[in-house]
């Protein structure tokens, strides 16, 4: 029998609360095939292991609970993880019944990327894609403070999906503002 293909559908963010609880972030075009299903993959450590859910609730980014992860210890070591469903778990095309509206962003994806600058090097990983009126921005918590840069092509050279780096050449001071 073939190995199981995996589909990465999201990843998870912080704990929530005392509880276990991690924040979610679904692919809008997983989303029905995540509700759908009783269990997920996380990766650790380059091993994707299955966890139960327990409880989903919210929208957009939503609080996750999962069986037999009880405390805030156990979560912690789940939290900023990729995650997935095995491809036989996906909703047939034709069993859908949420209308997906296509992503709006076009770096969305690149939250939990490490941002790498041609004359800084290794600078920090990307906490949050956010959507301002004028362009998207990345939002990074830097020497202590949280600091947004522009993604756009002017900065943004390449972005390395296989090693999650973005390679950027960013203006003279911009992180110093």
């Amino acid at each position: 029998m073939a190995e199981n293909q995996y589909i990465g559908i999201g990843y998870t963010k912080k704990t929530h609360g005392l509880k276990g609880e991690l924040k979610l972030i679904v692919e809008d075009r997983y989303l029905e095939d995540f509700l759908k299903n009783e269990r997920i993959f996380v990766d650790v450590k380059g091993t994707k292991v299955p966890f139960f859910i327990t409880n989903v609730r919210g929208k957009g980014e939503m609080i996750l609970k999962l069986e037999d992860v009880d405390s805030l210890d156990v979560a912690y070591g789940l939290q900023s993880r990729e995650i997935f469903l095995r491809e036989k778990d996906l909703v047939p095309d034709h069993e859908r019944e949420l209308e997906i509206e296509e992503e709006t962003l076009e770096y969305e994806h690149l939250t939990g990327f490490l941002l790498r600058d041609k004359n800084l090097g290794e600078i920090v990983t990307i906490e949050e894609v956010l959507e301002m009126p004028q362009q998207e921005m990345a939002l990074l918590k830097y020497k202590g403070r949280e600091v947004l840069v522009p993604l756009n092509e002017r900065f943004v050279v390449t972005v390395d999906d296989k090693t999650k780096t973005v390679h950027t050449d960013l203006p003279e001071g911009l992180l110093d503002m």
